[in-house]
Parts: C-alpha cells; structure tokens; sequence
C-alpha cells in the first residue's frame, strides 16, 4: 500500500477479536488512524492500546450492528472525521452449529440478524456517508460459505449467501460512482476464536477446515484490496476449487461433504452442552486477544488403535440414547451385526466392560459358535468390543455416537483384525472387507433405532 492509496482513515467494525482485530493492527501497522467497533468495550481498549503502538490515533466504538441506529452514526462520524478516503470494514458475524431444524429458532434468527441485516445496515451506513462525503472503499468479510453449502451450518450459511448477494448487487448499482469501491474478501478456514464461541447444539464445538490460514493472512487480503479494488478475492488458494467441484459435481459434492465436515469441521465430541455461545451476547477469552475460551475436558481412549483406521459412519434420525439402547440390548445384536446369525446368551449387565454375549456367525449349517466382549463403555457415546470368531480369529470394533442435536446422531464404526489367521491378510485387503460390511451394519442399527424412537413419540 502505497501513500497514495492508504486510506484517509478506517472504521473497523468487528475489531475486538479475529479478523477484525488483525485487520485493524494491519492498517495501523501501515500508518492508518483507526475506529475500532464491536460489542465488548473492554476487547476494543485493548486493541486499541495495540494499534496506538504503531503510532496511529485509535478509538473505540461500543455497537452492536443490530442496531441500525448506532450503527449510522458510527459510520457518519467516521466519514466526518477521515472525509472522501475513509475505508469501513466490516468483520462482524457470528456462527451456530447444529441441525437445521435443531438450532432453536431465537438463535437462528439472531445469526440472520447479525450477519445479514448488520451487513445492510453496514452497507446503507456506508454508502450514504460515502455519497456525503464524494467518496469512500466498503469491504465486506464474506466467507467460502457465501458460494457452497456444508451441513451443521445452515444459519450461517445462509447468512453468507445473503451477503454475497447483496455486496453484487450493491457493486453493480455503484459501478459507476466516482470514487465509491465495495470490495469483498472471502475467508476459507481461519485460525480465529469464532468456532470456540459460536453456539452448538452439536455436543461439540466447530473448528476451522483445512488448508487453515490466520486472520493476519485476511488481514493482508483486505490491504491489497484497499490498495488494488476488486469485487472478490479469495484468501485461501484451494476455495475456487472446491466452488467449482460444489457447482459441477453436486452428487459427488453432497456424497463427501457430510463425512468430510464430521471429520475437518467439528471438534471431537465433548459432550458440550447446547449453548447459545456469543451469538447473543459478547463472549471473550482474555480481552482483546484471540486465546480461546476454556474448552471442556474431551474424553481419552485407553487404547486407539483403531483410530486411525477407516470409519464409516450414518447419520441416525434418533436421539444417541435410541442408539445406544440398541446397542445394550444384546438379544438384538445379530438383528443388526452383519454375519451373526444368532444370540445364544447375554451376561447381566452388558455392555459393561468385561460383559460378553455368546453368539453364532455364518451361515447354517455352517455356522461358527464364539463370543463378544466389551472392553469400553461410556454410555451414549463410546464402546469398543472384541469379536470372536475362532478358528478365523478376533477383531476390535470401535463404536461411537456423537449426538447432532436432541433428535439426532452420528453413528461410526472402525473396526480391524486384533490377532489370529486374519492379521495375515494385507490391511488394504482386510478393510475392502470389513468396510462394506460395516456400512451395512450401521444402516440395519439406525433403522432399529429410528423405528423404537417413532414408536416411543407416537405410542403403541
């Protein structure tokens, strides 16, 4: 950025943390007076201490954007103060994770006020001061979410793609006002504290999606788009990539994109209580800073090896407790194991670690008699048993239930040999095996579940 594109001034609205934050160190790094706006007035003196250090005048804004009024006069104040060459960045949004149908509605509804209708009061704010003044660049943090969509995220999603459309229509209607640029820079997954304090219903937090860059990366994003306008520009290289496979191959897209968000996009399963996080209120670690708040304690396996194997995994239409009383009722278990023919006898108290159910495998008459036990339980969400099937061997299965919500969970299940003739098959050879076997399994498994949760809801 060069003193000739340097803006006069920045309002940076979304200041106290993330983005916006580094956003606003960037500019007074580069000798830009800055207004800092957000929610927490304690996070904002703190980066305003920081942007001062670089020797830039730095003030603090108190606003929610919800609020069209405070969010107008911020706006008017700056273009009073830094005239025809202000730049108003916008940064705020917030984020809840959950199925669409299980995010409560208030939260649902204060994600779209956030992120949608502070955006139009951001843009209206703007664009009137900038016609006031003669002049002024409005750069908008959009999201690769404003061009796909991923499961768990709806609110947000479709906040996104409310912004993208209204910064299009808003660049083609002002295309030919001199003086007037509006930008928008569209983050992939980035290093920031929004994952650890937006809402979940999901049992878990979210988590950024690799590549993963930093908020100093969008930062620099934002930069050359003041210095060098343009109406869109990625930060993270591989989001043109994935738009085009989500707009050219939608069945493959929607096949991998579920098991891929599972896997990149969430934390692992904490049993974290459904929160509204800082969507309805601010929510900060150490003020100012990006340290994440304190995270729940997660569960530690006693032994993971197969953690690192294939999983596969189905989505249950049925609370994590429907499943996992399938799970403890072993009379059921050759109704949904793929291979056992039958139930012979069930210990007292299984699935409680050292329980074991004696069952039959194969086909009659060919049929093999052997026994399962349980060496983990951690009711609804964790158990691993040892499948005997002597002379052919046993194998570890590993069983998890991550509730989505409270009418809905994950089912995955890793499994592989664990001693006898069967480690001497190769483990490509093994899980070309064992996975299409398993897949048929979770979906046997869901169904018994889905059907005793329907029949509780509806009666006998």
């Amino acid at each position: 950025m060069t003193a000739a594109t340097r803006p006069s001034g920045a309002l940076v609205i979304g200041a106290s943390s993330g983005i916006g934050r580094a956003t606003a160190l960037r500019l007074a790094e580069l000798g830009v007076p800055v207004v800092l706006a957000s929610r927490s007035a304690s996070a904002l003196e703190v980066v305003a201490d920081e942007c001062r250090l670089h020797g830039v005048t730095a003030s603090v804004v108190v606003l929610d954007v919800r609020d069209r009024e405070a969010v107008d006069a911020a706006v008017s104040a700056a273009a009073d103060d830094f005239g025809r060459d202000l730049a108003v960045v916008h940064a705020a949004a917030v984020v809840a994770y959950g199925l669409f149908e299980e995010v409560p509605a208030d939260l649902m509804t204060s994600v779209l006020d956030t992120n949608v209708l502070g955006t139009v009061s951001v843009t209206r704010s703007a664009l009137s001061a900038f016609r006031r003044t003669g002049g002024g660049h409005l750069v908008v943090i959009g999201s690769l979410l404003g061009e796909i969509a991923v499961p768990y995220m709806s609110a947000y999603v479709l906040s996104k793609w409310a912004v993208h459309g209204l910064v299009r229509s808003v660049q083609i209607e002002t295309r030919d006002r001199e003086g007037v640029e509006v930008s928008l820079v569209a983050p992939g997954g980035i290093d920031t504290p929004v994952y650890r304090r937006a809402a979940s219903v999901l049992g878990r937090h979210g988590k950024p999606p690799p590549p993963v860059a930093t908020a100093e990366d969008v930062a620099d994003a934002v930069v050359r788009v003041l210095a060098r306008p343009r109406r869109l520009r990625h930060v993270v290289v591989t989001n043109p990539v994935v738009v085009a496979g989500f707009r050219m191959a939608p069945g493959v897209y929607d096949r991998l994109v579920t098991p891929l968000m599972r896997t990149f996009g969430l934390a692992e399963w904490t049993g974290l209580p459904a929160n509204p996080g800082n969507v309805l209120e601010p929510r900060h670690g150490p003020p100012g800073t990006d340290a994440p708040d304190p995270a729940p304690e997660e569960p530690t396996m006693t032994d993971d090896t197969t953690r690192h194997l294939p999983r596969v995994s189905r989505s249950v239409a049925a609370p994590a407790q429907a499943v996992w009383d399938v799970l403890a009722d072993g009379w059921q278990y050759a109704t949904w194991v793929v291979g056992a023919s039958r139930v012979r006898a069930v210990e007292e108290g299984w699935p409680a670690p050292g329980t074991r159910l004696h069952h039959s495998v194969g086909v009659w008459p060919a049929l093999l008699s052997d026994s399962t036990s349980s060496q983990e339980a951690r009711e609804p969400a964790h158990l691993v048993l040892t499948a005997r099937g002597w002379p052919l061997g046993e194998a570890r299965v590993e069983i998890e239930v991550v509730p989505d919500g409270p009418q809905s969970c994950t089912v995955s299940i890793a499994e592989d040999a664990s001693s006898g003739p069967g480690l001497l098959v190769p483990l490509p050879v093994r899980q070309a095996m064992i996975l299409p076997r398993n897949r048929e399994a979770l979906r046997r498994l869901g169904l018994i579940a889905e059907g005793r949760h329907r029949q509780e809801l509806t009666g006998p």
